[in-house]
């Protein structure tokens, strides 16, 4: 028996009119904060921090930088701001000075790379293959 896979199984549900869920969850938080402010604060402090917090609720709500809410994307710009920038890479295969906190494993992993060379007559024979435009006599 053959079932509908649907197509769009990331898009989220619309609950009330074009708004979904966390949409309704951002705005709704917005303005219960301005109505908690409206009964707290002076007019002139409210109007001003009323501005401020249903902006930036209504920028949570519908701005989606790199197709990622904005949270997650102010998360992520946290972590890169916080990390360190310098990558420091250790050639694996050189001889280094055994440490003595290396495991076995570790250690074993620390082998020696020798270069391998083609004998002058193998690359004379590749020279002149290319010289004669792959052409062999």
């Amino acid at each position: 028996m053959r079932f509908k896979v649907p197509k769009d199984v990331d898009i989220e549900d619309r609950i009330v009119g074009p708004l979904t869920i966390k949409q309704l969850g951002w705005l709704g938080g917005g303005v219960v904060l301005c109505i908690v402010l409206w009964k707290i604060v002076d007019f002139q402090l409210f109007i001003f921090l009323a501005i401020l917090i249903l902006g930036s609720s209504a920028a949570f709500a519908f701005i989606k930088p790199y197709n990622q809410t904005l949270i997650a994307f102010c998360g992520s710009v946290l972590i890169f701001i916080t990390k360190p920038k310098q990558y420091l890479w250790r050639r694996v295969g050189i001889n280094f000075p055994r440490e003595k906190g290396l495991s076995k494993k570790a250690q074993q992993d620390l082998i020696p790379l020798t270069k391998k060379g083609l004998p002058v007559k193998d690359i004379e024979q590749i020279a002149g293959t290319l010289d004669a435009g792959g052409k062999t006599e």
